[in-house]
């Protein structure tokens, strides 16, 4: 049963996440993203919720991973840090596509990827296939940084709509 539980606080961390994310890209989309100058390499829109449910599967599965371990201290230094970027990944959402602070946005990230390298390292101490499954999302925040930096480079650091 306890497995059960870990499981479950893993899954909700993650779905609450997803949905607050979706709550802020899906206005950014309606609003203003598509007139936006958006940088080479862009993918269609398509490919973003099939990146994204694949991270979150992955990102389930790691913290589950890591939560059924038997060390203490270590376990909960890596869910602070699992937590921590949660937080940040829905900060930048509302920043990015919310409020269209594109630069803010930008130092979040790039605080987010600093957090999830930390995450990464710190899961690997505790499971290494837990740390293992986080760098695809890793991958991805590195890509969505270029992009964050290509859109502030074509479009100044806020829009005003």
């Amino acid at each position: 049963m306890e497995n059960v539980i870990k499981f479950l606080y893993s899954f909700f961390a993650v779905a609450v996440t997803a949905a607050v994310s979706s709550y802020f890209v899906g206005f950014g989309m309606e609003t203003f993203y598509h007139q936006l100058d958006l940088p080479a390499l862009t993918p269609p829109d398509a490919v973003f919720p099939v990146a994204w449910s694949v991270l979150y599967v992955l990102m389930v599965i790691s913290f589950y991973l890591v939560l059924r371990e038997n060390d203490d201290i270590l376990v909960q230094k890596a869910s602070l840090l699992f937590l921590g970027q949660l937080l940040l990944q829905m900060l930048w959402c509302y920043l990015f596509f919310y409020g269209a602070y594109f630069l803010f946005a930008l130092i979040v990230l790039i605080l987010l990827v600093l957090t999830v390298f930390a995450m990464i390292r710190r899961f690997k101490e505790i499971n290494n296939i837990a740390g293992n499954l986080q760098y695809p999302y890793l991958l991805w925040l590195l890509f969505a940084t270029y992009m964050n930096a290509g859109i502030v480079y074509l479009n100044g650091t806020q829009l005003n709509f």
